[in-house]
């Protein structure tokens, strides 16, 4: 995934780092995005599609802390966690993880340094095909 582009896109953007990025986000000219300790103090702006909260993390730090209860109320959030072993060795069971609370997942950064999560509330549940006025009310067979 072209992270560049998609945090292009927002004008708000601020970056957590839970884990030593060991430079990524400096390949990502985030150094031009505010940075903030914790997502305990953040402002949460609900009405905001243009906000966007990156969080740099390993799998330690998410699955040993309150993390997703903290997140709650933020609109667009991209999780980048950092590959290890552990992600590899149980991909299914991370994935599941993730997915549970909302998340979608777009594989690997383009550099392959990160997984890339990115919950969405605007894009959180996709229409299905049969959701539409076609299929809803004909009132050609009212009648019958």
């Amino acid at each position: 995934m072209d992270i560049e582009k998609y945090i292009s896109n927002k004008k708000n953007v601020r970056i957590l780092k839970l884990v030593d990025d060991g430079d990524f986000l400096k390949e990502l000219d985030s150094f031009t995005h505010e940075s903030i300790d914790s997502l305990d103090n953040y402002k949460k702006n609900v009405f905001s599609d243009d906000e966007l909260v990156v969080i740099l993390s390993d799998l330690d730090s998410l699955t040993n802390s309150d993390f997703f209860k903290k997140n709650y109320g933020l609109q667009n959030i991209m999780l980048l966690i950092t590959n290890d072993d552990r992600f590899k060795k149980n991909n299914t069971k991370y994935l599941n993880m993730f997915f549970g609370y909302g998340y979608k997942y777009f594989g690997p950064s383009s550099n392959s340094k990160v997984q890339v999560f990115i919950y969405d509330i605007s894009e959180y549940k996709d229409n299905p095909d049969w959701l539409n006025s076609k299929n809803w009310a004909n009132p050609e067979l009212w009648e019958k």
